[in-house]
């Protein structure tokens, strides 16, 4: 009997142990996406991963999913991926991998207004059961400050490894600091004087170039059947500034290589000679013409081969591998740094997308304001001055003093009186005598 109680107890301990590891592999398939910064309306680096033990085990590593909420990912491309690989057996922490799949990377595009990541591989490297699949990229634009819910698939188009992950942004901190101005009377001997001094502050209106905006003139349309545009940030004179270039392709240019793309500022006086690659936000195409302002819905950050000025620094040309190929109704987007802007006025540029052909080349107008100066000026109180009470001063003289402004008294005076005092006595001896 007691031998039966103690394979009894051996099978359990070997039940518990048994459900303690499957805890374990359980709580080790939790997706994860982490930002960094996460601060609010940021670019950031994303690090996402997701662990195998579902429909992916035992098939090639094809594709690899992130669907945002809100996060814009619209600019990230193949460049933008710093590390994507495979942790085996999900037993390292953090981003670490064993195995780099780096150079199985093909594609990277967003979608879904931006806020869907695509990433495409050669399927070269095979999952294991609880692999975790880890890819890190930058440019992504962070949204309002929240914890927001992350969808994350590998091999999306088969087997949809599929994970859930929670993104937390955090709210920015700010410090106020008020500054305190103490107001000294000055006092003197014969009045109290209160002086209040008028203030002028001068501010100057200019956009932040980091976060550039573009379309908000009400004429400008950047969406469907949108026409070529071209805008500053910030849009006043003489101030260096990011521009963006769009342009529709027509019929003639669909289903052809994206190879080139000129924008003509000759006769403007804007200078583009100090744009090199390294100042291109983004390139790119938003197929059909549908997503407002500068999203894109396939970056070609890594088809970009030369950015380069001419004619004087007026003249940026855009050279691609043509490895892309556009359709009728795209529209092309780019953004770049680095431009000095002309003086202030409407200007007309000239947009080529493949210049070296037939039937890219469109214009557009440039609007470039004064710069915009706003001087606040607080209305100061009028100067008040308060005027002491004088102090008295009491002088006893033996008659008062008479000015030529007195007005004589009609009772009689001190020296009426003695007068009269002195005749009685006068007579009085006269009368004794």
């Amino acid at each position: 009997m007691s031998g039966q109680y103690l394979r009894a107890g051996a099978l359990a301990a070997v039940v518990v142990t048994a459900a303690v590891f499957a805890g374990v592999t359980t709580a080790a398939s939790a997706g994860s996406i982490t930002a960094s910064p996460n601060s609010p309306g940021e670019t950031a680096e994303h690090t996402a991963s997701v662990v195998v033990d579902g429909n992916a085990v035992g098939g090639s590593w094809s594709s690899f999913q992130v669907e945002y909420q809100a996060t814009d990912v619209s600019n990230v491309g193949q460049n933008d991926v710093t590390k994507i690989g495979i942790d085996r057996g999900d037993d390292s922490p953090g981003d670490t991998i064993d195995v780099n799949v780096s150079d199985d990377l093909s594609s990277v595009s967003a979608d879904n207004n931006g806020h869907t990541l695509d990433v495409g591989l050669g399927g070269n490297y095979n999952l294991q059961q609880n692999d975790e699949l880890v890819v890190v990229y930058g440019n992504a634009q962070n949204p309002s400050a929240g914890d927001y819910d992350v969808t994350l698939h590998a091999n999306y188009q088969s087997a949809d490894e599929t994970d859930t992950a929670t993104l937390s942004i955090e709210s920015d901190t700010t410090t106020t600091t008020t500054a305190t101005t103490t107001q000294t009377p000055t006092t003197t001997t014969a009045a109290q004087t209160t002086t209040q001094t008028t203030a002028t502050t001068t501010a100057t209106t200019q956009d932040d170039a980091d976060d550039a905006t573009f379309g908000s003139d009400s004429g400008v349309s950047l969406v469907r059947g949108g026409q070529p545009y071209v805008g500053a940030s910030p849009d006043t004179a003489n101030e260096t500034a990011t521009h963006a270039a769009i342009a529709v392709v027509d019929a003639e240019l669909g289903d052809s290589s994206w190879t080139g793309l000129e924008v003509n500022y000759s006769g403007t006086g804007t200078d583009v000679s100090n744009v090199d690659q390294g100042d291109v936000v983004t390139v790119g195409i938003d197929r059909g013409d549908d997503a407002a302002n500068t999203t894109v819905d396939q970056t070609y950050a890594a088809s970009l081969g030369e950015v380069s000025g001419s004619d004087d620094g007026e003249t940026l040309t855009f050279g691609f591998d043509g490895d892309y190929e556009l359709q009728e109704g795209d529209q092309v987007v780019v953004v770049y740094e680095g431009v000095q802007n002309p003086d202030a006025g409407d200007y007309s540029v000239g947009i080529d997308v493949n210049p070296q052909t037939d039937g890219g080349a469109v214009t557009a107008s440039l609007d470039v304001t004064e710069e915009t100066t706003t001087t606040a000026t607080a209305t100061a109180e009028p100067t008040a001055t308060e005027t002491a009470e004088p102090t008295p001063t009491q002088t006893q003289t033996d008659a008062p003093a008479t000015t030529a402004n007195s007005t004589p008294s009609e009772s009689p005076g001190f020296g009426t009186v003695a007068a009269v005092v002195a005749l009685a006595a006068a007579a009085a001896l006269l009368v004794r005598r």
